[in-house]
C-alpha cells in the first residue's frame, strides 16, 4: 500500500500542467519506500520521472538504469537512459551557448564534452531499437542522433541505416 501511496504522490508532484509541491521533497520518500522494496521496477519507474522533472538526468538515468536491470528487456526504460542522455547533452549545449569564449579553442574542448555525452546515448538507443524495432520514436531519435554524431569515426554507416529505416517507416504510415 505505501508503494502505491508514493506513486500517488509522485504522479502528483510531478503533474506537469498543475505540480502541487516541490518535487525535491518527494526524493526521501521515494527512496525510503525503494529502501524497503529495493526491486520495484514501478517505482525506479517514477523516481527516474521525478528526476527528469527536477532535470536532474545524472539521477534520472541512474533510475532507468535500475528499471533495466531489474528488467532488460524493458526497451521503453532502455530508450529513456539514451533519451536522458541526449537532454543532458542539449542541456550542456545550451551552457556552451551562453558563454563568451576567448578562444576557439575552450569552445572546442567543450562542444567534445557535449558529443562524449551524446555518444553515450546511442548504445542505449540501439538496444532499445533491437528490443522494439517498430517504435516510431527510437528510430527517429536514432536517426537525430546518429546525424549530429555524423562526424565521429565509424558513424557514417549508421547515419545511412537509420535515415533508411525512417524514410521506410515513414512511407508506411
Amino acid at each position: 500500500a505505501n508503494t502505491l501511496i508514493v506513486e500517488g504522490l509522485i504522479g502528483l508532484y510531478t503533474d506537469r500542467e498543475n505540480p502541487v509541491g516541490d518535487p525535491q521533497e518527494l526524493v526521501s520518500m521515494v527512496d525510503g519506500a525503494l529502501e524497503r522494496d529495493p526491486s520495484n521496477k514501478s517505482l525506479w519507474n517514477s523516481r527516474a520521472i521525478m528526476f527528469d522533472r527536477m532535470k536532474n538526468y545524472p539521477e534520472s538515468i541512474k533510475s532507468f538504469q535500475k528499471v533495466v536491470e531489474l528488467d532488460p528487456k524493458d526497451a521503453q526504460a532502455t530508450f529513456f537512459i539514451g533519451y536522458f542522455y541526449i537532454a543532458k547533452g542539449d542541456a550542456m549545449s545550451e551552457e556552451i551557448n551562453k558563454r563568451d569564449y576567448k578562444s576557439s579553442a575552450e569552445w572546442t574542448a567543450d562542444s567534445q564534452k557535449v558529443t562524449e555525452v551524446y555518444k553515450q546515448a546511442l548504445p542505449y538507443l540501439e538496444k532499445a531499437y533491437e528490443l522494439n524495432p517498430k517504435d516510431f520514436s527510437t528510430v527517429e531519435t536514432l536517426k537525430i542522433l546518429t546525424f549530429r554524431l555524423r562526424d565521429e569515426e565509424g558513424m557514417a554507416p549508421k547515419v545511412e541505416k537509420y535515415a533508411k529505416i525512417y524514410n521506410d517507416m515513414k512511407a508506411a504510415q
